[in-house]
């Protein structure tokens, strides 16, 4: 009778531990990774997947495919756009991003409303970006979910390489007389020494429009800076060489990091005056 008893013990055990651990077994949602739970019956992740600036690569390449009216602006540098970039798209570098850089390239007051969609290689950049522009009053701009990294681990499609040719938005009415045009509008000298002597850099200024460009007198926000021009008058679809020289050793300077200013005033109705940037970081008493 014991005996009996034992075993009868022995196999109502079995059996509570076999349901204990039945019940803890994951489930098969468990099993799935957290972009798959997020996919709906369409393919298409679920809006409450992504934050509320952002959107989907794969939402992107629908409004591509439906030829949708909207504008992909690349916030990254010129060596990241050359190397993979999306179809199409312009190239604004985020430290660039200004409503004049902005205007030049005809993303002015008439884009204000129009769907923007901008990009980096991870998401972070073009958060800052979309961050400057709705700081602008662009109001319907998103920032791509994961950057060029999440696009291309998914092999979306509506992807080139190739370097960037400046280009305005499509449909900008061309301009009929002098445009002044900038590449790069700053640079960053660094960390310089205070008794190393001048420093200096060369910026590109083009005349993209159709009728000679006129350069007026230089001027620059503090006088340690200097600017000179290669050519005062500038014919349409050429270029000249404009200098910029720093003296850090011209009078006491702010400590840390700071940044200098060149006006170019022109005959350019749309840019009357268009600026330059230097940045320094004076290392002291070397």
């Amino acid at each position: 009778m014991k005996q009996k008893n034992l075993i009868l013990l022995i196999i109502a055990a079995a059996l509570i531990l076999g349901g204990f651990f039945y019940m803890q077994r994951p489930s098969s949602t468990e099993h799935m990774d957290e972009d798959e739970m997020h996919i709906g019956e369409d393919g298409h992740h679920d809006d409450d997947a992504v934050e509320a600036y952002e959107i989907y690569p794969g939402d992107l390449v629908d409004k591509i495919k439906d030829k949708e009216d909207i504008i992909l602006l690349d916030v990254r540098t010129e060596e990241e756009y050359a190397e993979v970039h999306l179809e199409n798209a312009l190239l604004l570098p985020v430290q660039e991003l200004a409503q004049s850089t902005l205007d030049e390239m005809g993303l002015g007051q008439d884009a204000k409303d129009k769907e923007i969609y901008v990009y980096c290689r991870s998401g972070s950049r073009s958060q800052t970006a979309y961050n400057i522009l709705s700081s602008l009053g662009y109001t319907n701009v998103k920032s791509v979910a994961g950057g060029m990294i999440h696009w291309q681990e998914d092999e979306y499609p509506f992807t080139e390489s190739g370097e960037y040719t400046p280009q305005t938005l499509e449909g900008k009415d061309q301009a009929t007389g002098p445009d002044i045009s900038i590449e790069k509008k700053s640079y960053d000298f660094g960390q310089i020494h205070q008794f190393g002597g001048t420093v200096e850099h060369e910026f590109t200024v083009k005349n993209t429009g159709s009728e000679v460009l006129e350069i007026g007198q230089l001027t620059t926000s503090c006088s340690c800076t200097s600017a000179t021009i290669s050519s005062s008058s500038i014919k349409a679809g050429e270029s000249a060489v404009l200098t910029v020289v720093f003296d850090p050793n011209f009078h006491d300077e702010p400590a840390g990091v700071f940044k200098r200013t060149v006006f170019i005033p022109s005959n350019d109705s749309d840019t009357p005056e268009a600026e330059i940037s230097i940045q320094v970081d004076i290392l002291e008493g070397e």
